[in-house]
């Protein structure tokens, strides 16, 4: 049996090849995949048509690290009633797919996430896209908010308990090059798990011999890393030379907008937004700091440390536009196809373009989110 067939008209487009600001466009739908975008004088008078309103539409917001959201923290709690608010949170808010971030911690609590989720299979939140392993194999030097206890070496033994059983949902895993071997990498890459640097106090060439490997990518630009030396360059100008795909948390707090706009200028395109958000969550010690809008906790001498970020994406999105200059479209993309490239999904997921999964977010002039898809179903409208 044939679905039905829809289109989206009354609306402004974006992250396609489409013009922009055309408001005589219609997106064509049909089971889960957009079929075309074309002027509506094109579109057969039978084919139902779905008033936007006006409406800014973009492909769905893809956030590959998020510690926590609407007070559930999976990555620190295992409980699976955190996941589902994390993921109804952020749907509302236009994320259509998101990894869940594990920060540094014991093998026996990824062991709990993972058993967790098995005994959810089938019935996980459809945002849900997998797990972001955030160490725990950093350096202790430039570990950030992750607890110096957690932090260890990669052996063999533990990435085979976490890795040889049919189902790991681990999608992506952050390192410092220094904790790990080749071998183990090569490992990691053959179980399909995106592996990016972070934490790390490796040396420029050192960076630059990891990030020289197709797909590997960095997970937060500047944060967790060493200033720039005229005589020690590190990490920053082995990114900039070698322009992997990179993550920045675009909310002022972690990462001055300035030097945003730096980054940005000199490799747009390989620099993707997420978020890093987390929530209250009294497991790990960390509460949300108004005076900074951020989230921090406490270390073991009482000092605060910036743990997470209060950002969504459709924020992260608005900061970048409206605070830093860059074009709405290529805002989008940011949030969207360039993170969907970190994760290999880039050809049919990410744009708003035909044989793409249709998963978009619908927002009005205020930045207000008013209507979500997943798989060509609306999951939420305002």
């Amino acid at each position: 049996m044939k679905t039905e067939q829809f289109v989206l008209v009354n609306a402004w487009f974006y992250g396609t090849v489409f013009e922009r600001e055309n408001p005589d466009l219609g997106l064509m739908i049909e089971g889960n995949r957009i079929v075309d975008i074309c002027h509506v004088s094109k579109i057969p008078a039978e084919i139902r048509r779905v008033d936007m309103q006006g409406c800014r539409v973009a492909p769905g917001f893809i956030d590959l690290l998020a510690n926590g959201a609407g007070g559930g923290s999976f990555g620190a709690t295992a409980d699976y009633a955190d996941l589902q608010l994390m993921a109804d949170t952020m749907l509302k808010e236009g994320t259509t797919g998101f990894l869940a971030a594990a920060p540094s911690n014991s093998l026996e609590m990824y062991l709990r996430m993972q058993d967790a989720l098995e005994e959810q299979k089938g019935q996980l939140p459809v945002n849900f896209m997998g797990l972001h392993l955030e160490g725990p194999y950093f350096s202790y030097e430039n570990r950030g908010a992750h607890r110096e206890e957690c932090l260890r070496d990669c052996t063999d033994e533990e990435l085979h308990a976490l890795f040889d059983k049919e189902n790991a949902f681990v999608c992506m895993m952050s390192v410092a090059p220094e904790r790990i071997t080749d071998a183990q990498l090569s490992y990691l890459e053959s179980k399909g798990v995106k592996v990016s640097f972070a934490h790390s106090a490796a040396s420029y060439d050192d960076t630059l011999r990891f990030l020289e490997k197709e797909h590997r990518s960095v997970t937060h630009l500047y944060n967790g890393m060493p200033t720039m030396h005229h005589r020690k360059p590190g990490h920053i100008p082995a990114i900039f030379h070698a322009k992997p795909m990179t993550g920045i948390i675009v909310d002022g707090v972690h990462v001055a907008y300035e030097m945003v706009k730096m980054a940005y200028e000199i490799m747009p395109d390989s620099l993707y937004l997420f978020t890093d958000r987390f929530t209250d969550c009294a497991a790990m010690n960390v509460s949300y700091d108004s005076s900074q809008d951020c989230c921090i906790r406490q270390d073991a001498d009482g000092n605060k440390v910036l743990c997470g970020s209060a950002l969504s994406m459709i924020k992260a999105v608005r900061n970048c536009v409206e605070h830093i200059g860059i074009p709405l479209d290529e805002a989008v993309v940011m949030a969207s196809y360039q993170p969907a490239t970190v994760l290999g999904i880039e050809r049919h997921v990410g744009l708003l373009e035909p044989d793409y999964v249709a998963n978009l977010v619908a927002f009005d002039d205020n930045w207000q989110v008013q209507r979500v898809m997943v798989n060509g179903e609306w999951v939420y409208e305002k």
